[in-house]
This record gives C-alpha cells, structure tokens and sequence, in this order.
C-alpha cells in the first residue's frame, strides 16, 4: 500500500498547515497542489448547497475522508484497490475527527492570526506530527480489539455455535487479546473459522495495516 496521507490545510485558502505520512514516505513535490484542489473541492460543495462541504471522495484507487473543524481540513488519504468495510469506517473517520480537534485546540492562536494576516507560519506546527503519533498509539487497541471482534462475528456467521464465539467477543470487547484461544474452537468448524479470519484478513488490510493490527494467520485445523 504505497500511499497513507494526513493533510492539515486551511478551510479557505487550502494553505498546507501540515502533512504526515503514516508509512513514512514522504513526498512533499505536490503537497501545496493537492492541499489546493482539496480545500477548492470542499467551498465548492459548500457554494453548491452541500453545507456541510465534503466528507468522503474516491477516484480509483485513493480515498479521500475529510473532517472539518473551524479553522482546518484535516483529510486522510488512502490508496487502496477497493472500500473498506462499514465497521471499519467510525475508526477512520474517529481518527480524522480528533485530528483536527487536538489541532485546532493546540495551535488556536496561531490559526487566528495566520486568518488576519492572510499568512501562516507553517514552522509554527513542526511538532504536530508528534501528536498525530500519539493519536494513533490511542487507536492501535481500538482497532486491534475491532479486528478480534470481527473475527468471531465472521465465524459465527459462518455457523460456528454461539457458545463456542460469544465467551471470546466478550473477552475482546473488554480488550483481551484472545487470538491464542481461537483454538479453543472443535476442529469441526476449523474450515469456517478460518475462512472468517481471511475474510477478515483481507477485507481491511489497509486500516489493520494503517493501525499496526498484528493479524493472524492461524490456522486452526493443522
């Protein structure tokens, strides 16, 4: 997956206030571009009746999820070949959103000064990336718990017995790591189990990935 991006740009004037690349390669040759055309395409649903401007984007492969706050954008980029499943959305959107609260909440002053004088120091949020990390650190859990859950979810769907998937949802959900106990499964259903696990696998692999979700490839029937 070679593109996972954070943009932090103006409402208005699409000023690039601050980018992060989760994977860590960085290429900066067209961020004052892109943070342009996606600030114009945000006022332009707003000029349209849309008011709330734009919240979701896909062209091809990328992905484009936008979170206003007063004074930013904060849009997170990702390139992936198709989209991601519904319980995997209020993380990402979880994500933006409190991106661009923890922003506007550190650096108020700097963007109610930069909107009078119609420039803004962009050295002035050198250390937000900081931030952005420890965000992501508060995430990694969540979704690793979300993982789990959608295992077990999966399986029983797959007519694996509730009373052999509930008792470990419920030690997810309470934030166990219950992947070692699959096993605790009859092999009778090892086929279905792991059917609901490359489902799973696969049907998220950029926000497992984006999150650091240590996947299984357990296979309980060996």
């Amino acid at each position: 997956m070679p593109r996972v991006e954070i943009y932090i740009i103006t409402k208005e004037e699409g000023a690039n206030l601050s980018k992060f690349d989760i994977l860590g390669e960085y290429d900066t040759e067209k961020d004052a571009l892109v943070s342009g055309f996606l600030a114009a395409l945000n006022n332009f649903a707003r000029d349209v009746n849309f008011p709330a401007g734009v919240s979701l984007i896909r062209s091809g492969s990328l992905e484009a999820r936008f979170a206003t706050g007063k004074y930013i954008l904060c849009v997170l980029i990702i390139d992936y070949s198709m989209p991601l499943g519904l319980m995997t959305e209020p993380i990402l959107s979880g994500l933006a959103n409190e991106i661009t609260e923890k922003f506007e909440e550190l650096y108020e002053k700097e963007l109610i000064d930069g909107q009078k004088k119609k420039v803004f120091k962009t050295t002035a949020f050198n250390g937000f990336n900081k931030e952005i990390e420890k965000i992501m650190e508060t995430y990694n859990q969540e979704t690793f718990i979300l993982y789990q859950k959608l295992i077990l979810i999966e399986a029983m769907d797959a007519k694996v017995p509730q009373k052999w998937c509930l008792p470990l949802l419920e030690r997810a959900s309470n934030g166990e790591n219950i992947i070692p106990d699959l096993s605790e499964i009859p092999d009778q259903y090892s086929v279905q189990l792991q059917k609901a696990i490359d489902k799973v696998n696969e049907s998220a692999a950029p926000v497992w990935e984006i999150f650091q979700v240590p996947t299984t490839e357990f296979q309980p029937f060996e």
